[in-house]
């Protein structure tokens, strides 16, 4: 059975991937590098206008107004070549230098969900989607036996991005012949992209010394330990934290969650505010409980799933915002303080 992708039908991805005359994962390319010069930070006015103006079109007049209106707002010449490339679906707003080729967050205004990509640059061709799960090498995936386990418990199980806001950067890692791999963290989910987490696997897309693509590798899985997030709780009392003012105390290696009140129904979510220290801690992924109440605006939890790899100590810093009609106002920002031994 082949593996589900989020909000992606597998004959239509084959489809895109035969017919269509530009590929979402590809860019034609481009003369010049990408660097932050073509990172656009755009006003709240920017983006309501982009609501206002955009928000009742479709196709390729939905896509050219995004232009027009980063044109009008007065973006750089570079960041309006980089939407371009995107065909007018997104714009640049952080990067991240990697060496022979690049990191690049991109926010999809358009999208009604997962409004955050990864995008590789600086490389041949051009632009490599993360999120093009045309590009992964599923076949290997779908043969590793703790894939064939989960598949047969969930059988609606879906390969969905993971955290894609720029908190956590995919890891590098060097290839022989001056090579370099982009290792890039995708969820294992049931059913949808906002359905209960299984797991995570990660595809390391590899690029030659001088930034030609030559494919993605499956690299790891690994289940969840919040598959079920209540049950995980009842299990696991002690590595459960809500309250900020309690240090984490955990020791190296080990797994824990934090649980936050979240109103996603109201377009609020948490995020975190800051990079991680990873030599002390990593994250795994998140998920979002969907509340019992039937009532409107009721709220669910966020189950931030996180690893502590080193010993010492750091701060989890979680700002809650409204991601909804290209709002990004802060409601709240709180820091978990966390010891590994």
């Amino acid at each position: 059975m082949p593996t589900i992708k989020c909000f992606l039908n597998l004959f239509i991805l084959i489809s895109s991937l035969i017919f269509a005359p530009v590929q979402p994962g590809y860019a034609q390319q481009t003369n010049n590098k990408f660097n932050a010069d073509a990172v656009w930070n755009p006003s709240i006015d920017d983006m309501g206008n982009i609501t206002i103006k955009c928000g009742l079109l479709k196709g390729e007049d939905l896509y050219s107004c995004l232009i027009s209106e980063m044109q009008s707002a007065n973006a750089s010449d570079r960041a309006i070549e980089f939407t371009k490339l995107l065909d007018g679906r997104g714009y640049m707003k952080a990067f991240k230098p990697s060496g022979t080729v690049d990191i690049a967050v991109v926010y999809y205004p358009f999208n009604k969900e997962n409004h955050d990509g990864y995008v590789i640059v600086n490389c041949s061709p051009a632009l490599v989607d993360a999120d093009n799960y045309g590009l992964l090498n599923l076949d290997e995936l779908e043969k590793e036996s703790g894939y064939i386990q989960l598949e047969n418990k969930y059988p609606r199980i879906s390969l969905c991005a993971g955290d894609r806001t720029g908190a956590n950067y995919p890891l590098i890692d060097n290839l022989p012949n001056n090579g370099e791999r982009i290792i890039v963290n995708y969820a294992l989910r049931d059913g949808c992209n906002s359905c209960e987490l299984i797991g995570y696997v990660e595809f390391g897309f590899d690029f030659d010394s001088t930034g030609n693509f030559l494919g993605t590798e499956f690299l790891t899985l690994k289940k969840s330990v919040v598959l079920d997030s209540v049950a995980f709780e009842n299990r696991n009392p002690n590595n459960v934290f809500s309250d900020p003012s309690q240090t984490i105390v955990i020791s190296q290696g080990d797994e824990f969650v934090i649980a936050l009140q979240s109103n996603h129904s109201a377009g609020l979510k948490w995020e975190l505010a800051e990079p991680l220290d990873e030599k002390v801690v990593t994250l795994l992924g998140s998920n979002f409980v969907i509340p019992n109440e039937t009532l409107p605006n009721a709220a669910g939890k966020e189950t931030w799933n996180f690893r502590a790899t080193g010993k010492g100590g750091t701060g989890i810093i979680f700002k809650y915002v409204r991601d909804w009609q290209n709002e990004t106002k802060e409601y709240q920002n709180i820091t978990f303080t966390l010891m590994v031994n």
